[in-house]
Order: structure tokens, then sequence, then C-alpha cells
């Protein structure tokens, strides 16, 4: 008999949002599994992933779910914005969850809190981490200098624009790492101002504090934390510590026995790399106890095998087509509508996707308090005549072939939409490259016509305008791979940005919804899952849940052993 992990959890909001909230989606063939009821300690996990699509395995230099898998056993935040609970999978319990914080104290609802820090945390080399350490994190993850990666979302921390605009000025240690809202009460007690009142503040994922090592970094370039040996063999803090790395083969990690909530059950945490099908193979066989596989028929046959189990993690991210608008500058806007109406997405979350598409065309539709578009945004349903009627109006050459970077294998899912867009009218050819060229090829060279990607998940406005905005490409500090540009939609992005009522920036973004309807940047199709599929040996909890603001218990899980 199959068994399928699934939950609904809804998101609770305060302050300005008060009584908004978003639910998680709840899949069909829900099912009960059930842990044995006596932990057994020791042993290896070893779980299959992608490579890694840069050489950075610390939090600040993250951007791929790849890296989270080394990250999130390794480190640990100031707090989570969520609580896991009891269970295997997540309860997301709304409430702020200590990490190397012991308890946080509001000072001033969704503005202003401090922090106990507790004084059992270590680094992996045994130096103890301290106020400083959450500080000086703090700073590295806002200053422009040091480069840090997806740290938007603490832009509204006060006097951070200024160091992520501009920078500290500082090339090398010691650092003054001072933080015009990030205050030293005592040695043990931190205190965080925002600028602003910012509701779901820490439910946001991206909303990310980490202490970082002073007494490794302080003293050492400012980007230190970017180049050897840091960025690939990092110091953390958590459950388990770096202890050998094969470029493109694997990450073995073993339990920190210092770790101040216990030592971990396991003994050893494999991260091992390979492709899709290389790694369903190793599952089956016993050589690897969870990965990622493809929603659909991978996964619908291996949680229909005994001793198999799924876990389905919604995400909130906004999945569909972008044109390269730096190569089809007239077009771009309107195939993304065009492609809106060509593709079937019921279709293909139905017969290809066990179910787990959520239809949307929406781009702001994961925010609180943005659940709903404004009046007078279009939907674009599925309609081929209407793709075909928009292709008609902007004179499109159906002769015209796109090329369709991808990196990753083709699948069932994509030659679907092949056919689907072949069929109004827009001719693609697969481009096929490496993970470890993504980078290069998609984000800074722009080479491509066409690609099916998504356009982030996050509840920060400032984070999403990373993928928007026309001064935020990849060498910016930006995500902005569709190179689009849209100087009215900028202006009134800032205007949302700096408006401090939240009736006025929920209009003014409201506004944005409609300009981006106008001009879209990308054919935004859908939220996807992401469908594990763990052995029915791996106990205590299903560990990757990196898409919320949630610390997995890595410490409880274990492995039943063998027969």
């Amino acid at each position: 008999m199959s068994k399928q992990m699934t939950r609904r959890s809804v998101l609770k909001t305060g302050g300005a949002a008060a009584g908004a909230a978003f639910a998680l989606p709840t899949f069909a063939g829900a099912g009960a599994f059930a842990q044995d009821a006596t932990p057994a300690a020791g042993g290896t996990f070893v779980f299959g992933t992608s490579a890694l699509p840069w050489p950075e395995v610390h939090p600040l230099g993250s951007g791929s779910t790849t890296q989270w898998t080394v990250i999130q056993p390794t480190f640990m935040r100031l707090a989570w914005g969520l609580q896991w609970g009891d269970g295997m999978s997540p309860s997301f319990e709304a409430d702020i969850e200590p990490g190397v914080a012991e308890s946080v104290t509001i000072v001033e609802p969704d503005r202003v809190w401090e922090f106990k820090i507790r004084t059992d945390v270590t680094w992996h080399d045994g130096a103890p981490v301290t106020i400083d350490d959450c500080i000086f994190g703090i700073w590295l993850s806002l200053n422009k200098d040091a480069a840090a990666r997806s740290m938007t979302a603490l832009r509204p921390i006060l006097g951070a624009p200024k160091l992520m605009d501009e920078g500290a000025g500082q090339a090398q240690g010691p650092f003054d790492y001072s933080v015009e809202g990030v205050t030293k009460v005592d040695d043990t007690t931190l205190r965080l101002e925002l600028s602003v009142a910012t509701p779901n503040f820490w439910a946001d994922s991206t909303v990310s504090i980490w202490p970082m090592p002073l007494h490794i970094l302080g003293e050492q370039s400012i980007t230190a934390m970017n180049e050897e040996p840091f960025a690939r063999t990092p110091v953390g803090n958590g459950p388990f510590k770096i202890a050998n790395f094969v470029e493109g083969q694997y990450y073995e990690l073993e339990a920190y026995e210092d770790f101040h909530l216990g030592r971990p059950l396991l003994d050893k945490l494999i991260i091992r790399f390979g492709d899709g099908d290389t790694l369903t193979a190793a599952l089956e066989s016993g050589e690897i106890q969870g990965t990622i596989v493809s929603a659909g028929q991978v996964y619908d046959r291996l949680i229909g095998l005994d001793g198999f189990v799924g876990d389905l993690v919604p995400r909130l991210l906004p999945i569909g087509f972008a044109i390269n608008a730096e190569r089809w500058p007239e077009h771009a806007g309107s195939l993304n509508k065009a492609i809106m109406h060509a593709i079937d997405v019921q279709s293909l979350s139905d017969s290809l996707n066990s179910g787990t598409f959520r239809p949307t065309n929406y781009l702001f539709e994961h925010i609180v308090g943005f659940e709903t578009p404004p009046d007078g945004f279009p939907t674009y349903d599925y309609d081929p005549a209407k793709a075909q009627a928009i292709l008609t109006e902007i004179g499109w050459d159906t002769s015209t072939t796109l090329e369709w970077i991808m990196w990753s294998a083709p699948t069932a899912t994509t030659d679907a939409m092949q056919a689907m867009l072949s069929a109004v009218g827009i001719n693609t050819e697969y481009k096929v490259i490496d993970a470890a060229a993504v980078v290069p090829e998609l984000y800074q060279a722009g080479n491509f016509d066409i690609v099916h990607a998504n356009f982030q998940g996050s509840q920060s406005f400032n984070f999403m305008w990373l993928n928007i905005g026309c001064h935020l490409k990849y060498d910016d500090g930006g995500f902005n791979y569709a190179r689009y540009c849209d100087e009215n939609v900028d202006a009134l992005w800032q205007q949302g940005l700096d408006a401090t009522d939240a009736a006025e920036r929920k209009a003014i973004f409201d506004e944005v919804s409609l300009a981006l309807a106008a001009n879209p940047p990308q054919a935004t199709l859908w939220r996807p899952s992401l469908t594990y599929v763990y052995s029915s040996r791996v106990q205590g909890a299903f560990p990757y849940q990196d898409v919320f603001s949630v610390r997995a218990p890595w410490e409880r899980v274990w492995i039943t052993p063998e027969d």
C-alpha cells in the first residue's frame, strides 16, 4: 500500500495584515505514516540531489535547493518564523522558533524584537557562537561589498538600504560591522529593529538571519566567505559538520558531538550528486534513502512500491515561461501572453504531475494581503485560439524556432508543453546545458530565447523585484534572467516600497500588477510542489522543507537498521 505524507497549514499573520492568511493545499490520497516507536542511534542517511549550480555551501551564498541540502544540516539561524512540531513533517505553527536564540521578546509588534542567545551553541571548531557573530552575519548579509545572495528580504532592517546599495567601504578586516538597526544590548542580548512594521517578516522563508564566524572571517578580505576554503567547506554551527567533499560526487557530513540540542542520532549524512535517472535507480536499489523525483510517472510508481513514502512539499514559486526580452524586445510581452493561453495546465497536472500544480497567472498570489488580483486583472485560461490571435496581432512569424534553454533532460511535461506551444505557432528547440553552466549561460550571458523557470516566492516585494527590475540582473545582485525592463513598473515598484501606509502600499502594488499584466515579464502558469520520496527506513522527520522558514529537527532523524 502506498504511503503519502501531505499537509494543510495556515500561516497566521498580524499587524497591518491582521486576519489575512494563506493555506497550503491538501492533496488527494492523504494518508498516515506510522513511525517505529524506538529510535536507533548510528547509521548513515544518504540523500541524492543534483549538482551544485555554483561552489558555495554557506547560507549567505545560497540560491538553490541543492545548496540547501548541505547548508540546512550544517548551519543554525538566529531564529525561524514557523515551528516544526512533533511530526515527520512540519506543523507550521506561526510562532518564532528560536535557533541560536534561546528566547525572543516582542518590543514592538512586527518591528522591534530582542533576542536572548544561548550560551551553549558552538561553531564546529569549538569556538562559542556570540552576539558579535550574529551582528557580523547580519552585516555581511546586508553589505554590498560582501556579495551575499538572496538577502533582499532583510532590507527593512534599519540602516540596511545604505549598506545594500553602497556597501561599507571596507575591503579587509578587521571590520567595523555595525548596523544601525542591530544593537548589542549585552553579551547575550541582541535588539533587531526594522524601519517600518513588516507583517510576516519572520514567516518569510527568505528572511534568514545567520550568525557567521567572526573569528574565522573577521580578519580576512570582505569576500573571503565566497572563496576557498570557506566557500565549499565552511565551519558551521548546526547538528552536522562537513567531513569530506569530492567535487561533483558527494558531501560527507558527520554528527557534531557538541551540538547544543544533543548529538544527532545519525552518525553520518551523505549528500550524493547525480542526475534524476541515476538517483531514482539508486533509491530503488537502496544506495540512497531519499531524493527529489519528477512528479508524475516516477513519483506515482515509487510511492506505489513497498518500502517508499512520498512527501509533497508545496512551493509558493510562480512557475512559467519567460521570453528573453533583450533578444525579442518588441515581442516578449505578447509572446508571454500567448503562452499563458497555449498551455493546458490542468491537463499537465492531472495526467503527468500527480495533481500537484495549482494553476495561476497572478505573480503575487502567494503574498499575504495580495492573494486576489486587482479588478481588471486578466485571466488567461487555456484557449489556443486566443493564443493564435495574439500572435497574429503582433505579426509573429510561425516559422521562427526559439532556443529553449534547460539544465536537465527533457521530460514528458516539457515535451507536452513544447507540443502545445507548437500547436499555436510558437516553435522551440531544446538547448540542454550542464547545471554548472546555469549562471554563465542563463543569468550572465542570456544565451537563450525562452526558458521555463520560477520567479521566486518571497513575501518580500524587495526580493520579488530581483526578478524584474531593470537594474537587477545577475551581476548587479539580482536574478533578472528574462532581461525584463519596464521603467513604469520600476517607478511604481519603488513607490510601493517607499510607502509606509499599508493601504497605500496595497493600492500601489495593485497598480504594479496591472502594469505587469499589460507587459508580462513571465507567462505565469502554476505554483508547484516538490515531490520527495524517502525510504520507509527514514524515521523521526522528513527533513528537507527549505522552502519554508522552519527548522528541520535533524538531530532526531534516524534510519531503521536493516535486518
